[in-house]
């Protein structure tokens, strides 16, 4: 006996990928000041979140913590301090894992404002619906110790043919 799933599976997929599009653009109007409206980017993660990278792995229990400054928001003012201008999603592969969960990997390319890479890193993300929307409940830097000028190099040629925008800062 077969069961069929609650909902589409490519319902799903196009609701989390305009989600990352939302996501992307909030994210840089958020550092290049075109908003300042910290509290945006809690519709895309839920708390408690997690954040695991090469070097830390941390816990951001309630809203506060995702948008202070050990946070999201700590984030946003050290790329403001770096020149950055804006991103694009170079990869965005969803997998459904149930109707309430998706894992996401993605590659994130960000630019400064002359429009040269400033890094390509790759994400992948735990995404559960919470209250009828999808939301970031965990994320892992799955970038592999590869240092940031190798990562650069890899991307900054393959992904100029497939790269999709996600926003022009500008």
């Amino acid at each position: 006996m077969k069961i069929e799933p609650l909902t589409d599976d490519s319902k799903i997929v196009s609701e989390i990928r305009e989600m990352f599009g939302r996501y992307g653009s909030t994210f840089v109007d958020l550092v290049t000041g075109k908003r300042t409206d910290m509290d945006a980017l809690l519709n895309f993660y839920s708390a408690p979140l997690r954040f695991i990278g090469p070097t830390f792995h941390m816990v951001m229990k309630d809203d506060a913590a995702i948008i202070g400054a050990k946070g999201m928001g700590g984030e946003i003012d050290r790329l403001r301090k770096a020149n950055f201008a804006g991103s694009t999603l170079g990869a965005c592969d969803v997998a459904v894992l149930n109707d309430q969960a998706a894992l996401v990997e993605a590659v994130w390319l960000r630019r400064d404002s002359g429009g040269a890479l400033m890094e390509a890193f790759a994400v992948t993300y735990l995404l559960a619906l919470t209250a009828g929307e999808w939301r970031v409940t965990s994320a892992v830097n799955t970038s592999k110790r590869r240092s940031a000028e190798d990562r650069n190099k890899k991307y900054s040629t393959l992904m100029r043919t497939t790269e999709v925008p996600v926003l022009n800062a500008k």
